[in-house]
């Protein structure tokens, strides 16, 4: 009796460890640990190896979960035939006795525990951690074939599939700095928005001609300043002769300034609809161009896209 006890409470122990191991990989932010990693301690670099190989981190966690669930069945089996040596029925009561201390002392417990504390408890883990992922790497190896080929029939690549979990993690810094005084909320919005907005293709936030105020290249000053004031805009544009695309733009500002001569209009950007948002507002800070005309690869005018609005995607609040 007393093997069978051993048995099951080894399978628990190890449920725990395995399912808490498996929750601290996911909470704990790189940042940390490759900071400490840096510094020269070993068992933080062997965290920050492990958690950017996530695949063998969770082969290594699937197989240890599956040993620990055979375990405890193994373990309950024979703790029953010794408590019920002549009751087929009664062999069935313990194990649904055990199901819901498996559930909290195995599972719900050290889940929780983990994802209060990842950092301290991966770094009293690791060792042991460590031993198990030697141990189950030749099988980890199998499991971790077939999930790159169970990626190619679907057409997943590896970026697709942990660019999630790198935004959440990206979410965690930010907020953890912010609880820790070290970033403001200012700071974290403006990085929230860089990520969210600054990486898209400027296509998506480009607006048609039709969108803007524009007028013909020797037009008066006083239809720059009625047609500003129809949209409500502090950039005018300036038409081709073929009305299908803008060779520049006059400030409003500029305009009503001049006393009679208009000023020359101002050149605009020519971007690529596939060049990033960030990409195109950085260039046209550095050239002072209040507008980007957006083009494909035929050359073909998608629309204008103006550096007020790309610069507020990045200060709008969350």
């Amino acid at each position: 009796m007393l093997l069978a006890i051993l048995i099951t409470l080894l399978g628990i122990l190890l449920s725990a460890f395995f399912s808490g191991s498996e929750t601290g990989f996911y909470r704990v932010t790189r940042v940390r640990l490759a900071t400490d990693a840096k510094s020269g301690k070993w068992i933080a670099r062997a965290l920050h190896w492990l958690v950017g190989h996530s695949s063998l981190v969770v082969a290594t966690v699937l197989i240890g979960n599956n040993i620990a669930n055979y375990l405890v069945s193994f373990g309950l089996i024979l703790l029953s035939h010794q408590l019920f040596q002549d009751s087929n029925q009664a062999e069935a009561i313990l194990p649904l006795l055990m199901t819901p201390v498996l559930f909290i002392y195995g599972e719900l417990l050290p889940k929780y525990l983990y994802y209060q504390v990842p950092y301290r408890l991966l770094r009293l883990s690791a060792p042991l951690m460590l031993l198990f992922t030697l141990l189950f790497a030749p099988v980890s190896i199998i499991v971790m074939l077939l999930e790159r080929v169970w990626q190619r029939a679907l057409g997943i690549t590896t970026s697709q599939a942990t660019s999630p979990l790198e935004r959440q993690e990206l979410q965690r810094v930010l907020v953890e700095g912010q609880e820790a005084g070290v970033v403001l909320p200012i700071q974290r919005e403006l990085a929230q928005n860089l990520f969210t907005y600054g990486v898209r293709p400027i296509r998506q936030f480009a607006i048609p001609l039709r969108g803007i105020a524009s007028v013909e290249a020797q037009a008066s000053k006083q239809t720059i300043l009625q047609q500003a004031d129809k949209f409500g805009q502090s950039i005018v544009g300036v038409l081709h002769a073929d009305r299908k695309q803008i060779i520049g733009c006059h400030r409003v500002a500029d305009v009503l300034v001049a006393e009679e001569e208009i000023p020359p209009h101002l050149p605009i950007h020519i971007v690529q609809a596939t060049e990033s948002s960030i990409q195109v507002l950085t260039r046209l800070h550095c050239q002072h161009c209040p507008l980007a005309q957006v083009v494909d690869s035929n050359q073909r005018v998608l629309g204008i896209v103006t550096r007020e609005r790309l610069t507020s995607l990045l200060l709008s609040e969350s």
